[in-house]
């Protein structure tokens, strides 16, 4: 894509459920994500409120976000990758950020992020909207579906927004088959999309 965007927040997601995972290509990528999720597993454990039984747990949790990390981004489109991790002893759940320039009107576009018509749905989506401070227009659709080729009912959680401020059109969406479990934490996947903001990489700081 042609414009350049980074990802902020107004206020730090909590560090102990959200990870931001990096989205690492070219020479040396393997050993720098899996540098980084060592490093992130190790540190994600000392914020659990039970620590690690043994070494296992943070060899498992690294290997998870190693994976998560390789295996992503070549599949699915986007540009940043979180997990939420509120529990590490539940699978963990990824969250992709994908923007492009805008383009169209602005209702149709956002239908179109959150899949509104998307063939497949066991059901119509449940769709809100979803406008905050700091991206500004948007909507939120909950929907329920059978892939192709599958079996399981799935639910996907999707947020899209125009970004007038910077002429993106933002998506946040997460994917899972733990149905109740993801409605549960709807609330929280809520909050951490409030927070979020978009900026030009340059307002980034760099530790």
């Amino acid at each position: 894509m042609s414009i350049p965007y980074a990802l902020d927040f107004t206020e730090d997601p909590a560090p102990e459920a959200w990870l931001a995972i990096p989205v690492i290509d070219g020479k040396g990528a393997d050993r720098q994500r899996r540098k980084w999720a060592k490093k992130t597993a190790e540190l994600r454990w000392a914020l659990a409120e039970e620590g690690p039984r043994d070494k296992n747990d943070v060899k498992w949790l690294a290997s998870v976000l190693e994976g998560f990390s390789e295996q992503f981004p070549a599949k699915i489109p986007m540009q940043y990758l979180f997990a939420y991790a509120p529990d590490l002893r539940r699978p963990i759940l990824p969250f992709f950020v994908y923007a492009v320039e805008s383009g169209g009107p602005v209702d149709d576009v956002l239908d179109e992020i959150v899949q509104r018509n998307e063939p497949g749905a066991a059901q119509d989506p449940e769709i809100v909207e979803f406008s905050t401070d700091n991206l500004g227009k948007g909507r939120r659709s909950i929907r329920y579906f059978v892939p192709k080729g599958g079996e399981a009912l799935l639910m996907s959680v999707n947020y899209g927004w125009r970004v007038d401020s910077h002429g993106l059109d933002l998506s946040l969406r997460t994917v899972a088959d733990d149905l109740g479990w993801v409605t549960a934490n709807v609330d929280a996947f809520d909050e951490f999309a409030r927070r979020l903001k978009v900026v030009h990489p340059n307002e980034i700081a760099v530790d």
